[in-house]
């Protein structure tokens, strides 16, 4: 125990025993002329006056003078052994053996106990009794001249000795047990507090310096913590913001607030626009009730700054090699032209080779046709018509279109009943010719094309497969891509359009393959119902 708690606990013991004997003397005074049995009641009142006294005195001299503390501790015995002799003395002028204030000396007992610790409540406890012990003696053999009752035999000193002195050493035990547990205590309370005071601290210190904002809120929104971070992000002082609604701060939010990430933009006080990122989640009590809700926010301007900044230069490198794409696509059709009409306008030819020179420019002027066709359909596609069709009949039409395009080649469905689908019947029609196409191209001599479409938890599913030559690992996040052929005469517009459908109509197309035993397409359309667009 430091000085000032030993300091503290020395006065509000003076306190308490002021107040004591400030009663005990009022009762005195009270019913002084009801009490006939006291040997001198004059003598009485004067002890009861010197034990109010001297702690008033003591608590007078704590005050005005500093006391080092190696005599602290010595001034307190001093005080203790001063109360032990007047309260001797008390007893002895109130009838010895008689006296009712015989209790005193267990109450200075606890308090030397409590004040000095378990050691001064035995020294006292022995004091006490010795000094009473004595007192009762004399008394008995007639060396103090304090008359008492004939009745008292000597047994009934030696008990009555006997008895308060067990008592006394009783206070004692009891005391010095209670005194350690008080000090365990006390001590567990202390590190306790010191850790708690750490805890806030380093809380404290975590909230207010953290470079996330940081908000608390009641169960109804209103903010109860704004950190120095948010007061930065939002350019709000946290005196304007302090009670305020959460929807007043940060208008993108409901509440009560969905949980989970959330982006938005607010306005600053200098009407600067900011972008926002917030996660909220549900502040609860140690019992698990909710209490409130705690948001933790950063400022993403310039991150959505350079996102978009990202996706122009993204956007104009995708122009720019599809403008690249296009004009290689169509440089080889007109140089096969340029040369045949350069052949022809030399003359000299036979009218085989005239005949054959116009059938390359006219196959070279339909692949540019085909060509400018793809890229019109992929980049500047019409809007969707969706309606309800039988998905299984267009495969069959599909099938009989392509069951002729290359020899050797077998297209079939595997699953011929009859599946009902909502979407844009000719889009369909072209994605599933696409597929068809690509797997067929992919068989170099003899092979098979599966189609089967069914119905599924996740919706229509259709998947088509080929026993071709498979896709390279290493080119199989490009297929989608426009203009990517592995084919000599290949547009590479056939998968992106494809592609372009599927999402059209909110589903997902994905392929497994390994080369040399062919690759699976399978396309998912989801099952809720789409509507149709006006």
């Amino acid at each position: 125990m430091n000085t000032e708690d030993f300091k503290k606990k020395v006065r509000s013991f003076l306190v308490v025993r002021l107040v004591f004997i400030t009663v005990l003397l009022g009762s005195i005074l009270y019913f002084r002329l009801h009490i006939r049995q006291f040997q001198a009641s004059n003598h009485l009142l004067a002890g009861i006056l010197l034990l109010y006294l001297i702690p008033l005195g003591f608590s007078v001299f704590y005050g005005r003078w500093k006391i080092q503390p190696r005599n602290l501790k010595r001034l307190s015995y001093l005080q203790f052994l001063l109360d032990s002799v007047l309260v001797i003395g008390l007893i002895l002028i109130t009838g010895g053996i008689e006296s009712w204030f015989s209790f005193l000396l267990i109450l200075i007992t606890m308090s030397a106990s409590v004040v000095l610790g378990k050691r001064a409540g035995y020294i006292f406890a022995t004091l006490n009794g010795i000094l009473y012990g004595t007192i009762l003696d004399l008394q008995y053999y007639g060396i103090i001249p304090i008359s008492y009752n004939p009745e008292f035999n000597e047994r009934a000193f030696f008990y009555n000795i006997f008895i308060n002195i067990f008592g006394l050493y009783l206070t004692a035990y009891l005391m010095s047990y209670l005194v350690t547990r008080l000090e365990k205590t006390s001590a567990t309370l202390e590190k306790r507090d010191t850790d708690l005071r750490e805890l806030s601290r380093f809380h404290s210190e975590v909230i207010e310096n953290i470079p996330s904002g940081l908000f608390t809120t009641d169960s109804e929104g209103y903010i109860t913590l704004f950190n120095p971070a948010a007061e930065r992000i939002t350019g709000l002082k946290r005196k304007a913001v302090l009670s305020r609604k959460i929807t007043d701060i940060f208008p993108f939010l409901s509440m009560p607030p969905r949980m989970g990430r959330t982006e938005g933009r607010i306005r600053t006080r200098g009407d600067e626009e900011r972008f926002i990122g917030m996660n909220i989640s549900i502040n609860r009590d140690t019992h698990g009730n909710t209490v409130g809700f705690i948001g933790t926010f950063q400022d993403l301007t310039e991150i959505a700054r350079m996102e978009e900044e990202i996706k122009r230069k993204e956007k104009l490198a995708a122009i720019g090699e599809l403008s690249a794409s296009i004009a290689h696509e169509l440089r080889n059709p007109l140089a096969s032209i340029k040369s045949s009409f350069e052949m022809l306008k030399e003359g000299g030819l036979d009218n085989d080779s005239r005949v054959r020179l116009m059938e390359i420019a006219l196959t070279e002027m339909d692949r540019l046709d085909a060509i400018v066709t793809d890229f019109l359909l992929y980049s500047n596609p019409r809007p969707p018509v969706f309606t309800e069709f039988n998905l299984s009949r267009i495969v069959e039409e599909v099938i009989a279109m392509a069951e002729n395009l290359k020899d050797g080649v077998e297209v079939m469905m595997q699953s011929p009943e009859k599946i009902m689908m909502r979407g844009d019947e000719q889009r369909i029609r072209q994605l599933l010719w696409n597929l068809t196409v690509n797997a067929i191209e992919s068989i170099n001599e003899t092979g098979k094309v599966m189609i089967s479409v069914e119905k599924g938890p996740e919706g229509t599913i259709i998947t088509i497969r080929d026993t071709g030559e498979g896709i390279p690992e290493e080119i199989g996040s490009k297929i989608f891509y426009p203009f990517f052929s592995t084919r000599e005469r290949g547009t590479g517009l056939g998968l992106a359009i494809a592609y372009r459908i599927v999402e059209e109509h909110n589903g997902n197309i994905k392929f497994k393959s390994r080369p040399g035993k062919g690759t699976e397409f399978r396309i998912t359309f989801p099952a809720v119902k789409i509507p149709e667009r006006k």
